[in-house]
């Protein structure tokens, strides 16, 4: 038990007999019990028999110190422990705890102090810190920072505390009295029966209080009736002891009495606790100060409760109230901006609903992300347009606010914000940035053939394409006088006309002033017609032409969903619409139409189950019992769904099903087959030809369920069927609703629409029958006035002093006249004939001229105006020319002074710049110098390094020179000492893989390597990157195995190389070239097979080829070994093995390959597993050097290309294969079938075919790198 000196009295006061020391819960470092940090456990021989705890403010340290020092003085053997909820972390310890002491973590802390008011802020905490608490193994008692301990309540709290783990105190123990008299009965229930303030709990009741936590963190509001619930959440014992639990509501109940010691007795029995719940102690006279109107207990009345009051508040001065003004921590911004109860409650309900959705929390007022916090704060509010969430929570929560503005985002708008810029900033109630935003100017009427679409969602978007399509100026602003209004929620303001866009009969809503009502169906227009008064009239919507569904976009939705090959109907499901969409309907035809049927799926693409959670249920009930039914209520992407149907189906119900119908065009126009309800919009959109329409029960709206379940029995195996009408749907669709069709239309609606406009406009301004040309004759008056020179003036000279400048500018005056005067006659004349012709226009009914007259003359009288102002501000010039006059002299003579002063001030800084030159020249030069050393050094150095360079040019060129004497000299050496190949003409070269013996008609190779030294070094390097060091590298068309050698050398004694070459010569070079250059034991592992790769086991013909070798084809004349068995034909003959490796040996032919004749092609995946050195091992690279062949090579090697994926490298050449007959782009294609995609070896990224065919272009051909999908290299 650590000791920490209690609150003693202040230097002002005197001493009084008080508890030395205030025992505190604090342990030694390392005694904890479960989950308790080292400054609340304690050791298990100084187990207390009671602890208690409270949760506070700072601002409430007194209390909370004085409470501290009352229960340890009763309770000897006792600890108390506060958890001070805004603690800064250097006042903690010595029995004070943070937040962080219990588990809250900085992020929680600030998100739940966001949330709660202080009081708030404690409740929740409360049922944590006594969760932690527990973990001590002992009893902890709860008391709230305003109880007052007089006498020990261990023998009351411990004894209940072992018979049950949650004791609790009732407020009252008698029922209040319904007599108007407060606290009333409702106010208790609303408080709670149990005292929140008294609650002792032992070991069994975690999950009690863990519950308790969960719940009032979620709704602190709900903390004082919690407990109300708790005899059904826990065992738990009441304490009905009145001498326990005195407060303001039950004081009026018991009787307080003092015995012969001057003991304090309740009814009787001792006084343990006063619980002084609203004592205020600027207000002593007062129980309570929340209880000031009608209190059940006066103090006047009660001398006894008036003294312990007293004493109370002493108590509270001596441990430092009035002296310390704590502020509590999280009540204000760092700015000192108060933060708003129902701002906290607005808080409080996103972050729950953040959490519940599984969504990003908005950041906290407090800690780092303040400035996110003031941003979320600033947002307006939904359905308030101009509103911020600060500014309504300001405004709710003050009555005389609400009072003062009746509507503060409407009619109040701008005297409401002017109050929030103004006193709500200055007195810290709202923060500058959340004050509601001024609204922006109305758009300005552009008076032209125009059209603004305004609204949100996918109609508005088609509406807007439309538009823009249609050559109008179109924006989504309200600038052009037709308005298309696609939601309920846009607005457009005066002298517009406005048109309705709906998708359904319901009522329109919006503005009131809708001049037309446009939907997309003449179902709808019939069905609206009738309840408006406003015209309504029939458009359609573009049907987009989006590329149709691939194969690939089938096969990745299926995988996504985990879909085989079932026949796949989706609907789209939206529990806002429940009985238009009639889902129950769709699956009640799919279960009656496959009853037993297992190669079926129904999938529902569901929305709105969280605003609709009775449809949801209703929904996930009937289909629960059939694994064929799936409910896709994740968010997803409605196209790739339907990617993955093969119908899209709808039953769907009259009334508002435009949305539907038009919904079922985008999966059309995916190429999805479609099968619907034969009613309203669908029999406009399809017909027999391109749906399959379902029809309804008496021709009405009610699809027949039976006729339906049978339609889809029909279409499930027929896929003709919905092949057929894919394409017959999405070629009508294409063509009846597209863009610039229906562009076209809404073009006409809007220009009628304009001149509907431009007519009323000009038959409400044409209301005004006065003379227009009556304030041009007033004006003209004007000009016959004289100014008064007689006015009185404090001059006495002012008089005679006008009548002089009159004088004086007297001819200037009636110039000015005469000019004005011809200017308004002019004017007069010209607006009289504009008036004339207009009456003209106007009786022959050309409102379109008459418009254009009107613009001119309303020019005209502007600027009639403005020379009339300019007229009237004369006499005021005349007035100000003099005065300048006047001045003019005085200004004169103070530039002349300003003008010496100014010389002399110059001359002297003339001499100080002069002196700075000087300076600045000396330093100049002293520049110069060191620049002209600096060139010195950098030329000497510039000649030094040329010189070195010189002499390693001369080096280099040395060594190279040496380095081709030296290949030529081991070249010499190796031919006189080695062996040549019998019968083959060969030449020999040193490159970086050995020596290679090369057919000496090679033209390619062979010169490339006697000057290079390295053969395709950028296809080397990549073998050797993904090459596998226990695999099989199957060079086909290996020539005389520069590669071959190469990952042999690699590989070493592991994994296995198979040479595929056609040509007899070529292959006895290649095994002298591996004889030569590696070791028999690295050689076993070399497999040469005799033949041509090809994808059948035939005869193929043999062409000679640049590099000495030969080319294959196919031969179109009979087999050259039709004599024959099969199996001959099919397997090899027998094999042989180059150094004990497997040599498949050539079949019998009539003529040498390379002299044009036949060679034997074979399969290689039957030909590798029929070799048994290669059992169990599997491909790591593939290289194919045939090119225009490599597809048939390939061909003959898939099976073991899709078990072991391996890389393949190829020799691409779309010419060559375009000789063989076949097509590029189909092989490439054929190529992604088997899993690969197509990597250009020179360009590194994935390209699809087209794009490897265009960087192919005109040349022979180019190294393609099949890369298996989803392999990493």
């Amino acid at each position: 038990m650590t000791d920490v000196p209690a609150t003693g009295p202040h230097a002002d006061e005197p001493a009084e007999p008080i508890a030395s020391v205030i025992k505190v819960g604090i342990g030694p470092a390392g005694s904890s019990g479960p989950d308790v940090p080292p400054s609340i456990a304690l050791p298990a021989a100084e187990q207390p028999v009671l602890s208690a705890c409270t949760v506070a403010t700072k601002a409430q340290l007194p209390a909370v110190r004085t409470l501290g020092a009352a229960f340890l003085t009763v309770h000897n053997n006792g600890r108390f422990v506060a958890l001070i909820v805004d603690a800064d972390p250097a006042t903690t310890g010595q029995g004070v705890l943070a937040p962080a002491d219990i588990g809250i973590g900085d992020r929680e802390l600030a998100e739940l102090a966001t949330a709660c008011t202080a009081e708030q802020l404690c409740a929740v905490l409360r049922p944590r810190l006594l969760e932690r608490l527990l973990a001590d193994r002992g009893p902890v008692l709860y008391l709230d920072p305003s109880v007052h301990v007089v006498d020990s309540v261990a023998d009351h709290v411990v004894p209940a505390l072992a018979r049950k783990p949650l004791v609790l105190v009732p407020r009252v123990l008698r029922p209040l009295s319904d007599d108007g008299m407060r606290p009333t009965p409702e106010e208790l229930a609303a408080a709670g029966v149990y005292d929140s303030g008294f609650v002792a709990v032992a070991p069994g009741a975690e999950a009690f209080l863990h519950s308790w936590f969960d719940t009032v963190r979620q709704a602190p509001e709900a903390a004082a009736t919690f407990l109300d619930s708790a005899p059904a959440l826990v065992d738990h014992e009441v304490l009905r002891d009145p001498g326990i639990g005195l407060s303001v509501w039950s004081a009026g109940q018991r009787q307080l009495t003092k015995d012969d010691d001057a003991a304090l007795l309740i009814d009787g029995r001792p006084l343990r606790t006063v619980h002084f719940n609203g004592f205020d102690p600027q207000r002593p006279w007062l129980l309570s100060a929340d209880v000031t109107a009608r209190p059940r207990v006066l103090l006047s009345e009660h001398t006894l409760l008036a003294e312990l009051c007293t004493s109370y508040r002493n108590e509270l001065v001596r441990h430092g109230l009035g002296q310390e003004r704590a502020e509590y921590g999280f009540g204000q911004l760092a700015d000192g901006t108060s933060l708003p109860t129902g701002l906290r409650a607005e808080y409080r309900r996103a972050l729950l609903a953040a959490d519940r959705a599984g969504e990003r929390p908005p950041a906290p007022a407090f800690g780092t992300a303040q400035a996110e916090f003031i941003e979320w704060a600033a947002e307006p509010v939904d359905g308030l347009p101009g509103s911020t969430r600060w500014a309504l929570a300001v405004w709710q929560d003050d009555p005389a606010l609400r009072g003062q503005f009746a509507e503060p985002f409407g009619a109040d708008s701008q005297a409401f914000r002017e109050w929030c810029a103004g006193p709500g900033v200055a007195s810290g109630r709202i923060h500058l940035d959340a004050v509601p935003k001024r609204p922006g100017g109305e758009t300005t009427l552009l008076e032209q053939l125009g059209v603004s679409v305004l609204g949100s969602g996918w109609v508005a978007d088609l509406v807007a394409a439309s538009a823009r399509s249609s050559g109008l100026p179109a924006a989504t602003e309200p600038g052009y006088p037709v308005v298309l209004l696609c939601d309920d929620e846009a607005s457009a303001p005066a002298e517009r006309y406005v048109v309705a866009v709906r998708t359904g009969p319901g009522p329109v809503g919006g503005p009131a002033d809708v001049n037309e009502v446009w939907v997309t169906s003449e179902t709808t227009r019939a069905a609206l017609e009738q309840t408006v008064s406003v015209p309504v009239r029939a458009i359609t919507l573009p049907v987009l032409d989006r590329p149709a569904r691939e194969e690939a976009a089938r096969a990745a939705s299926r995988s996504a969903h985990n879909i085989g090959d079932e026949v796949v109907f989706a609907t789209v499901v939206d529990h806002a619409a429940e009985r238009v969409g009639n889902a129950l309907g769709s699956v009640s035809a799919f279960l009656a139409a496959f009853p037993d049927r297992q190669d079926v799926l129904l999938l529902l693409a569901v929305s709105g189950s969280a605003e609709h959670p009775e449809a949801a249920e209703r929904l996930r009930l009937a289909t629960a019992t059939d694994p064929r039914i799936r409910l896709v209520e994740d968010p997803i992407s409605l196209p790739f769904l339907l990617d993955a149907a093969d119908w899209a189906l709808s039953l769907h119900r009259g009334g508002g099903s435009d949305l539907l119908a038009w919904g079922l065009t985008e999966a059309a126009a995916r190429g999805v087959p479609v099968i619907a309800s034969a009613h309203g919009v669908v029999t406009e959109l399809f017909d027999e030809d391109t749906a399959v329409l379902v029809p309804c029960h008496h021709g009405g709206t009610e699809p027949d369920i039976e006729v339906a379940s049978k339609l889809l029995r029909e279409v499930a195996d027929d896929p003709e069927v919905a092949d057929r009408l894919s394409r017959t749907g999405r070629w009508h669709l294409l063509r009846a609703y597209s863009l610039p069709k229906v562009a076209d239309q809404l073009k006409e609606r809007v220009e009628h629409a304009y001149r509907t406009w431009r007519a009323r406009r000009s038959a409400s301004r044409s209301g005004n029958d006065t003379d227009p040309l009556g304030p041009l004759h007033s004006a003209k008056h004007a000009l016959l006035r004289q100014p008064d020179v007689d006015v009185a003036s404090r001059m006495p000279m002012a008089p005679a002093l006008r009548k002089g400048v009159l004088r004086v500018l007297n001819h200037y005056d009636n110039h000015l006249r005469d000019v004005l005067g011809t200017v308004l006659d002019g004017m007069e004349r010209t607006a009289g004939e504009l008036l004339r012709r207009q009456d003209e226009i106007r009786e022959v009914g050309g409102l379109v001229e008459l418009e254009s007259l009107r613009a001119d003359f309303e020019r005209l009288i502007d600027r009639h105006s403005q020379l009339g102002d300019q007229l009237v501000s004369t006499d005021d010039g005349v007035v100000r020319v003099s005065a300048d006059l006047a001045g003019q002299g005085r200004r004169l003579r103070e530039l002349e002074d300003a003008l010496v002063g100014e010389a002399a001030k110059r001359t002297k800084q003339l001499d100080t710049l002069a002196d700075r030159l000087d300076r600045l020249t000396l330093m100049l030069d002293k520049t110069l110098d060191r620049i002209d050393a600096l060139e010195s050094k950098v030329a000497e150095s510039l000649r030094e390094r040329d010189g070195r360079l010189e002499s390693g040019l001369r080096a280099a060129d040395q060594a190279l020179h040496t380095s081709d004497a030296l290949r030529r000299v081991v070249v010499r050496e190796h031919e006189r000492h080695g062996g040549t190949v019998e019968g083959v003409s060969s030449s020999l070269v040193l490159c970086d893989v050995g020596l290679l013996r090369l057919p000496s008609e090679d033209a390619l190779m062979l010169p490339l390597l006697s000057s290079n030294g390295v053969w395709e070094p950028e296809l080397s390097g990549l073998i050797d990157s993904l090459v596998e060091p226990d695999g099989v590298f199957v060079d086909i068309g290996a020539h005389v195995g520069y590669h071959t050698i190469r990952v042999l050398s690699l590989l070493g004694a592991s994994g296995a190389v198979v040479a595929v070459e056609p040509c007899d010569s070529v292959r006895r070079l290649l095994r002298h070239n591996v004889s030569v250059n590696l070791s028999p034991q690295i050689a076993e592992r070399l497999v040469v097979v005799e033949g041509a790769a090809w994808d059948q086991a035939t005869d193929l013909l043999a062409e000679p080829t640049l590099t000495g070798g030969v080319a294959v084809r196919p031969n179109p004349g009979p087999p050259v070994h039709a004599a024959a068995s099969p199996a001959q034909n099919q397997l090899p003959a027998g094999s042989v093995q180059f150094a004990n490796a497997p040599v498949l040996e050539p079949m019998d032919e009539n003529k040498p390959a390379e002299l044009g004749g036949s060679v034997r092609g074979v399969r290689l995946d039957k030909e590798l597993e029929s070799i048994p050195s290669l059992s169990g091992m599997r491909l790591s690279v593939v290289k194919v050097d045939a090119p225009g062949r490599e597809h048939r090579a390939l061909g003959g090697l898939v099976r073991l290309l899709r078990r072991d994926r391996p890389h393949v490298l190829c020799a691409f050449s779309p010419s060559a294969i375009t000789d063989l007959g076949d097509d590029p782009i189909t092989v490439l294609r054929e190529f992604r079938t088997w899993g690969y995609d197509l990597v250009p070896v020179d360009q590194q990224r994935i390209a699809s075919p087209e794009e490897v065919l265009e960087a192919t272009g005109d040349s022979r051909s180019s190294t393609l790198w099949l890369r298996p999908r989803g392999k990493g290299v």
